[in-house]
């Protein structure tokens, strides 16, 4: 008959202070890489949003029907029609 026997080593817990000093230190550099990221991306300004005119909107609208006319027809047609129900109500 064989026995085996196994010796295991003893882990002390790791202190609950070290534990919030790890987070901690872990939050800062995050924070840290962020602001960094934040840097060093293009700073992105928008131009002042300016009201379009009714006929713009429709025009627009017809502009998009004029991308879907292809694939998705009836798609078209129904922005079409709202482009025009739009500018009578507007009384362009």
């Amino acid at each position: 008959m064989t026995s085996t026997t196994l010796q295991s080593q003893g882990f002390t817990p790791a202190r609950p202070q070290a534990v919030a000093e790890a987070l901690r230190e872990l939050s800062t550099a995050a924070a840290r890489v962020l602001t960094a990221l934040r840097s060093a991306l293009p700073q992105r300004q928008s131009a002042p949003a300016r009201a379009l005119s009714p006929a713009e909107e429709a025009a627009r609208v017809r502009d998009m029907a004029g991308s879907f006319v292809k694939t998705d027809p009836g798609f078209a047609a129904d922005l079409y029609a709202a482009a025009d129900r739009y500018e009578r109500a507007q009384e362009i």
